[in-house]
């Protein structure tokens, strides 16, 4: 009598678990299909629209020809601007949070809220720096899309360098404790030269993460059809120029608008790539 209540119970577990399996390989499957026919659409479309125009020339009017080149400057400047700033702070307050703040209620909260800050939505950054940074300037300007994309960015920074310092072994801070080496020293020949893959790897997943945001641009560095090489005035971004060029009725804006997509989509992609390869070669 047990073993036929027991074998019944196994019976409806593996049922179960079949059940699910399936929904999950189905659910995968249905995920794969969608993400495929927009990755072809984007390559189709975007391949077609790509041309040499379109790295040497900048935002055409409507009927006229042109380029992105202007987009892509501001893009690679915002960003990488971006990303200079926040680098250098996440990697030092992570490296307190973990190596010096010893779990304490100030360390505590500032943990939660960068977890906050590492979920809230960059538009919610984009309001704050536009109240903060571009109504005292009387206008967009590619420091105040800097500024924003650095403070989506630092969370990110922040968060990846704690999980990377705590991957690193007590024994290696041990060691290098009874040898004598000063604390600063063991933190810049051991635990960081232990850890600095992965600390590459969250700081190429936060630019991957900022490359591609809209929203917080669209309040803070604003848009501009011209090459703007300064931090003051309007700049253009690609993000920024995809959407506001697909919403233009001529044609022409939206092939621009799908070389675009096409451009960033591969940036980020490789981003990625490079992340995981780094990530792998860690582990």
């Amino acid at each position: 009598m047990e073993n036929a209540i027991r074998q019944n119970l196994v019976s409806r577990r593996y049922g179960k678990n079949r059940v699910m399996m399936a929904l999950c390989f189905l659910a995968a499957i249905l995920g794969i299909f969608f993400l495929s026919v927009i990755l072809v659409t984007l390559v189709f479309r975007g391949v077609s629209a790509l041309n040499f125009d379109v790295f040497t020339m900048s935002i055409p009017a409507q009927g006229s020809r042109g380029g992105l080149i202007n987009a892509i400057y501001g893009t690679v400047l915002v960003t990488g601007c971006a990303i200079l700033i926040a680098a250098p702070i996440g990697i030092l307050a992570g490296t307190y949070l973990v190596e010096y703040a010893n779990g304490s209620k100030i360390a505590e909260a500032a943990k939660f809220l960068n977890d906050i800050l590492l979920s809230a939505p960059s538009i919610i950054v984009g309001v704050f720096v536009y109240g903060a940074v571009v109504v005292p300037m009387h206008g967009n300007s590619a420091i105040a899309g800097i500024l924003a994309l650095a403070l989506i960015a630092l969370p990110v920074v922040n968060r990846t360098t704690q999980d990377m310092l705590l991957l690193v072994p007590n024994a290696l801070r041990e060691a290098t404790a009874a040898l004598g080496a000063p604390r600063w020293k063991s933190m810049m020949m051991v635990i960081y030269r232990s850890a600095w893959t992965g600390i590459l790897t969250g700081i190429l997943l936060a630019v991957a993460r900022i490359s591609g945001e809209t929203a917080p641009l669209l309040f803070t560095a604003g848009y501009s059809k011209f090459m703007n090489a300064g931090l003051t005035g309007p700049i253009a971004t690609l993000p920024v120029a995809i959407n506001t060029l697909a919403a233009d009725p001529g044609e022409d804006l939206k092939q621009l608008a799908w070389a675009g997509a096409l451009i960033i989509t591969v940036a980020i992609l490789a981003l990625n790539v490079l992340a995981r390869v780094l990530s792998g070669r860690r582990q």
